[in-house]
């Protein structure tokens, strides 16, 4: 099973629209809201995948009831922890045309101040756990938390002989290297650069030093997320990568939740090393492209196969 975690959650607000023009008037063409944070989208993808998820989120209290009701609408099973405040709003635009990507703008995160609800909320991830299930550790801290919240989980889950994939970002990612046995981060080309020596490096350096370094940070799959070319990916020690199998792109919001989602879905199929990665390619490919669902499904499939 997969069991992806969230602490900045929120609702994501889509309105497709038509004639954008600041300080003019344009056309609504559709809207709708779901509950999202970057643990709940990579579990949205996974399910449609076909693969077993609960998503473990830390939730505003003000909003936890219509956040609860919206993951249930989708049968989407979780696990949810309230804490005071509310849930942030985000706002997605997209074109009605078909021609632009989507354009996607976040609120503020939640703020945490009360430890003992996090620590209630890890507790019911470890409490779930069996040997060999994978943890997501998906997206940034929520306010007010210690930048080692993400490693004491990694670490916990690793007691338990789950395996873990991290998608944080600056500290947190730092403080997660320090955790031996993870299976895979996914940094992206700018987020690398929170790991250390690789300021005065060019682009090209950075990644290839990036991989390096998850290797010796002791990742099982080092590689380096590079956006809409592909993944970047060791290779007998030395960088290659594996392009993206995209024919268009039409929603770049949440790729990377679904480029997660697939790695999941590549390592719950028996899938190892740039496998797991073409998994994770063809999960993102498909959600690019504009699909979900059973449709995600079945592109992924066909992607995968080659």
């Amino acid at each position: 099973m997969l069991h992806t975690v969230t602490l900045s959650p929120g609702f994501d607000d889509y309105y497709t629209v038509s004639g954008l023009d600041w300080g003019g008037v344009g056309t609504m063409h559709a809207y709708r809201s779901v509950a999202s944070g970057k643990g709940v989208s990579c579990a949205r993808s996974a399910a449609a995948l076909g693969v077993p998820v609960v998503a473990h989120v830390a939730v505003g209290a003000d909003d936890a009831g219509e956040y609860a009701a919206r993951l249930d609408a989708e049968g989407l099973s979780h696990g949810l922890v309230t804490v005071p405040g509310s849930v942030r709003h985000n706002l997605t635009l997209v074109d009605g045309s078909g021609e632009k990507v989507a354009a996607h703008f976040m609120g503020e995160r939640l703020r945490i101040d009360d430890p003992d609800a996090v620590e209630m909320l890890f507790d019911g991830v470890l409490a779930s756990l069996q040997p060999d299930d994978i943890v997501t550790l998906n997206g940034s801290l929520a306010q007010g938390l210690a930048d080692d919240a993400w490693a004491q989980l990694a670490a916990a889950s690793l007691e338990r002989g789950a395996r873990v994939i991290v998608d944080a970002q600056g500290a947190a990612l730092r403080a997660c290297l320090a955790v031996r046995g993870i299976t895979a981060f996914k940094p992206n080309d700018e987020e690398i650069r929170a790991l250390p020596g690789l300021e005065s490096l060019t682009a090209d350096e950075r990644v290839e030093r990036a991989l390096q370094f998850l290797d010796e940070a002791g990742a099982t799959i080092p590689l380096v997320s590079l956006g809409a070319r592909g993944v970047a990916v060791l290779r007998e020690g030395r960088p290659a990568v594996l392009p993206s199998p995209a024919d268009r792109a039409m929603v770049s919001v949440m790729a990377g939740d679904t480029f997660v989602a697939g790695l999941a879905w590549g390592l719950l199929r028996g899938a190892d090393g740039e496998e797991v990665v073409r998994h994770g390619l063809a999960a993102a490919a498909a959600h690019v492209e504009g699909l979900a669902g059973a449709s995600l499904r079945s592109r992924a499939e066909v992607l995968v196969a080659g």
